[in-house]
C-alpha cells in the first residue's frame, strides 16, 4: 500500500506540481488549521487536487513537517477494490504507525465520494484524533446530501470552478490593468478573450501549446465525466441516450429548455428527462437557471434556461458546426456571476426576456442583459425595451447592459464584456 501512497506524499517520491495559485486556495487559508473539515467540491479536472498541493505548500512553508500531511487518491486503481471503511481504518493506522506517530497529522482524501461510508469515518475520526481533513468530490449531490446530515456543523465547502478570466489572463501571464476603463481592451487581452471562448477555462487546457493537445484533453475530460461521474454512478445503462442528451443540452447554452421538450427531443418519459438532467447538473456538466418568482409552482411552470459548466467542453462536443457568439458571451457572463453571487440569480421574461436578474433575499437588485452587439436599430430597440419593462416591473433593481465591444458614444450603464468579466 505504502509504494502506492509514497507516489502522491512528499514523504515519499511526490515530486508533483503546485502549479499556479488562484484565489480560491487563498480563501481556505482562514480555516486551515480550524477543526472543521474543508470541502473541494467541483468539476472533474477543475483544480481540485493543484489546490490541495497548494494548501500543502502552504502548511509546509508555515514549519508543518511533510511527514504530518497524507495525501489520497480514491481513484487510483490499485485501490479500488479495497475501498470502505476497513481500508480507511488500516490506512490511517498504518500511516500514524510508520510515518507520523505523534502530533496533529493533516489528511487530504481525492474523490472521497468513491469510498461507501466515508462521512462516519471522516465524522468519528475528526471527533477523536488530533487531525485536520481535506476532502474533494465531483458529485454534488453525493457530497451535499452526506454533508448535510452526518457533518452538519462540522465543514466548510468551496466549490472549484473552471479559471474565471481574471485567473486566465495569469495562467496566460497576461497583466490586467490595474485601472480599468470602458476603452477597448489591449490586444493581449481581445486575444485572451477569443481563446477562452473557444477553450474555457479548465487549468490543464488552458496551459497547453496546441489546439490538438487541447482538443485531445477536452474530449477524454467529456467522456470521463459521462461514464464515471454520471453512467456509472447512477448505474445507466443506455450511454448512447445519456451522451446524446448531454451534448443537446451544451449544444444549447443560454437557452431555455423544458423537460418536456427533451422528453419529446429524444422519446423519454417527462420523468427520466428530469432525472437524467439532474444528474448531468449533480457532475457538473451543466448548471440550469430558473425563472424569478417567489412563488414555487409558477417558477416550476417556466422552462429553465441551461448553461454549459465549461465553454472549451461544450464547444468541443457541440452539434451546430458554427456556435452562436451571442450565447457563448451570454453563458461566460452567467459564469462570472455565478462564481460571485451563487444561487442567487434567475432569468426573467415578460413581453421581453431578461437574461440574468439578482436577489438578495426577497430583493431584486439588478437586471443584467447581454448582447454580441447592439449595431442595428432594432437590436438596440429590442435589447432597451427588455430593461425597461423589467425595470418598471422590478423598481429596486439597477440595470447593467453587457455587449462584446462599445464605442465611446453608448451610454454609461453599457459595459463591454471583457471589462465585466475582470470585474
Amino acid at each position: 500500500m505504502f509504494t502506492i501512497l509514497s507516489r502522491w506524499n512528499r514523504w515519499g517520491s511526490a515530486t508533483l506540481s503546485s502549479g499556479i495559485a488562484r484565489q480560491i486556495t487563498r480563501n481556505i487559508y482562514p480555516v486551515i488549521h480550524t477543526k472543521e473539515i474543508v470541502v473541494l467540491i467541483g468539476m472533474r479536472r477543475a483544480g481540485k487536487t493543484t489546490i490541495l498541493f497548494q494548501l500543502m505548500d502552504h502548511l509546509e512553508s508555515s514549519g508543518i513537517p511533510k511527514e504530518a500531511m497524507l495525501h489520497v487518491n480514491f481513484e487510483e486503481p490499485a485501490l479500488a477494490a479495497n475501498l470502505n471503511t476497513d481500508f480507511l481504518d488500516e490506512l490511517y493506522n498504518d500511516y500514524r504507525a510508520n510515518i507520523f506517530p505523534k502530533g496533529k497529522a493533516y489528511l487530504f482524501f481525492d474523490e472521497i465520494q468513491n469510498v461507501p461510508q466515508w462521512e462516519r469515518w471522516v465524522r468519528a475520526r475528526n471527533e477523536s484524533e488530533e487531525i485536520k481533513i481535506f476532502l474533494t468530490g465531483s458529485s454534488a449531490n453525493l457530497m451535499s446530501r452526506e454533508l448535510g446530515t452526518v457533518l452538519t456543523g462540522r465543514h466548510v465547502s468551496f466549490i472549484v470552478s473552471p479559471l474565471c478570466f481574471s485567473e486566465y489572463l495569469q495562467f496566460q501571464k497576461i497583466d490586467v490593468p490595474a485601472k480599468k476603463t470602458k476603452l477597448p481592451a489591449s490586444h493581449d487581452i481581445q486575444f485572451a478573450l477569443e481563446k477562452y471562448l473557444q477553450w474555457g477555462g479548465l487549468p490543464e487546457v488552458v496551459l497547453s501549446q496546441s489546439d490538438d493537445r487541447r482538443e485531445l484533453l477536452l474530449r477524454q475530460y467529456f467522456d470521463d465525466l459521462l461514464f464515471k461521474d454520471v453512467a456509472m454512478r447512477h448505474e445507466i445503462r443506455d450511454i448512447a441516450l445519456l451522451r446524446h442528451l448531454a451534448v443537446y443540452l451544451m449544444t444549447q447554452t443560454a437557452s431555455l429548455v423544458s423537460f418536456h421538450r427533451i422528453a419529446k427531443q429524444f422519446s423519454i418519459s417527462i420523468e427520466k428527462a428530469g432525472t437524467y438532467c439532474v444528474f448531468l447538473q449533480e457532475a457538473f456538466l451543466i448548471d440550469c437557471l430558473s425563472f424569478f418568482s417567489l412563488k414555487t409552482a409558477e417558477r416550476n411552470r417556466h422552462p429553465f434556461k441551461v448553461h454549459a459548466a465549461d465553454l472549451g467542453l461544450r464547444n468541443i462536443i457541440a452539434l451546430s458546426g458554427s456556435p452562436d457568439r451571442g450565447r457563448l458571451i451570454e453563458t461566460a457572463v452567467f459564469h462570472q456571476l455565478r462564481n460571485k453571487f451563487k444561487n442567487e440569480l434567475y432569468y426573467w421574461k415578460g413581453k421581453h426576456e431578461i437574461d440574468f436578474l439578482r436577489r438578495e433575499k426577497n430583493v431584486v437588485k439588478e437586471l443584467i442583459q447581454v448582447a454580441q452587439k447592439i449595431d442595428k436599430e432594432e437590436i438596440v430597440k429590442r435589447e432597451f425595451s427588455a430593461l425597461k419593462e423589467a425595470s418598471e416591473h422590478f423598481k429596486t433593481a439597477h440595470t447593467t447592459f453587457i455587449v462584446e465591444k462599445i464605442s465611446k458614444k453608448m451610454p454609461n450603464n453599457i459595459m463591454p464584456l471583457w471589462l465585466f468579466l475582470l470585474s
